[in-house]
């Protein structure tokens, strides 16, 4: 879906038109936004710069995101890295994977194409200087 769709869709599912007023969906409402990797990969991004505001319109919502576990990935953590393709190409490049971090379940890899459920938030993570996260996902599980 492109970056200008989603926007629309937020902005819609949101209440935000003049019609009606905004109103705080519950739980059980909670709009689902397909998000794309590739379009997060396409984002030129530079250290310390603004996120276009798409991304920064996701931040907080609930998204379902399709790609690989990272190659490498152990058995048994809740974290790993969702990324594009299977082969791990282009995975130390920031905006080229999102951190997901699981609540119900660990890690068990797998090679086929997955699919994550949840929570999506984008800002800079830095450790020891060096940002090592753009883009986190709080999920229950794995979905194939």
């Amino acid at each position: 879906m492109r970056p200008v769709k989603i926007l629309l869709l937020l902005i819609c599912s949101l209440g935000l038109s003049a019609a009606a007023p905004p109103v705080a969906p519950s739980a059980a409402q909670d709009p689902v936004y397909e998000l794309s990797l590739l379009d997060l990969m396409s984002i030129e991004y530079k250290p310390g710069q603004k996120l276009p505001t798409w991304v920064r319109a996701l931040n907080g919502h609930k998204v379902r995101v399709e790609g690989y576990m990272a190659l490498g990935t152990p058995e048994g953590l809740e974290k790993f890295e969702l990324v594009w393709d299977s082969c791990g190409c282009g995975q130390s490049i920031v905006n080229h994977f999102i951190e997901v971090t699981l609540t119900e379940e660990t890690t068990a890899f797998n090679p086929d194409i997955i699919y994550v459920e949840g929570y999506f938030y984008a800002s800079e993570v830095r450790e020891d200087g060096y940002i090592v996260s753009l883009f986190r996902l709080k999920a229950p599980k794995i979905q194939i």
